[in-house]
């Protein structure tokens, strides 16, 4: 594989050279430190994504039977449904 003239970089190709060039020269201490960052940057990101994405606070279990009586989905019928509601009710999650 043949050198790459600096000359004839791309200036994205420059920026990742650049964070390779100081990368390498990290101790063994700021690698770590560097990685496990990353990490807690990206657990803490796609927590808070997940947090956006989750079901609206207030809904209940009495909302989901609800809306599942009155949107027909395949699949799930009364008996389905009536098994939810009972199991619902012995969980406590609808009086």
């Amino acid at each position: 594989m043949s050198k790459r003239r600096s000359c004839r970089r791309t200036v994205d190709e420059d920026r990742i050279h650049e964070k390779a060039v100081k990368m390498r020269k990290m101790t063994d201490e700021q690698l770590v430190h560097y990685v496990e960052d990353r990490i807690e940057k990206a657990r803490s990101e796609g927590f808070n994504e997940g947090k956006q994405k989750a079901a609206p606070a207030g809904t209940s279990a009495a909302e989901l039977i609800a809306e599942l009586q009155k949107n027909k989905v395949p699949g799930i019928g009364i008996v389905t449904i009536n098994k939810l509601m009972k199991v619902a009710m012995d969980y406590g999650y609808i009086q």
